[in-house]
């Protein structure tokens, strides 16, 4: 018969490979549990103590990890994004400068001196007035000013 420290060992390895996968902190407590566990067994515990003492250090973990560890990730993740504010272009009204091609989405419009590309649904002619509705990638979604 197998021993239990194999299959605690087992379940921490494919805990571990879960989380490196998933890289969402979703796993990696119980395999912590298991390595626990797995060490009890090593010294001679009984299996029903393992069971519990597994359980145990995993709600204990994912707890200490929702109240110190993720927050720290969280704030570091939010310093590395790059605010463009390019959202403040949406609902001001620029004016077309390279007609719109609403089947091939390419045209250009500018909006306080500065030259967007730009698509519609329709297609808009050079002159014309339009609102930015959206933006999708580098490109400014338009339709004509109201």
């Amino acid at each position: 018969m197998i021993s239990w420290w194999v299959i605690w060992l087992v379940i921490a390895i494919i805990m571990f490979v879960i989380e490196v996968v998933t890289t969402g902190l979703a796993t990696l407590w119980f395999a912590l549990g298991a390595i626990v566990a797995m060490v009890m067994d090593l010294c001679g515990a009984p299996l029903p103590a393992q069971i519990i003492v597994m359980a145990v250090v995993s709600v204990v973990s994912f707890v200490l990890c929702m109240i110190w560890i993720r927050p720290k990730l969280e704030s570091l993740r939010k310093k590395n994004i790059q605010h463009t504010n390019a959202d403040r272009l949406i609902g001001r009204e620029g004016v077309v400068i390279v007609p719109l091609d609403g089947m091939e989405g390419k045209g250009q419009v500018k909006i306080d001196g500065q030259v967007w590309s730009a698509k519609a649904d329709t297609d808009i002619a050079e002159g014309i007035r339009v609102t930015v509705k959206s933006i999708e990638g580098v490109k400014l979604v338009v339709e004509i000013a109201s």
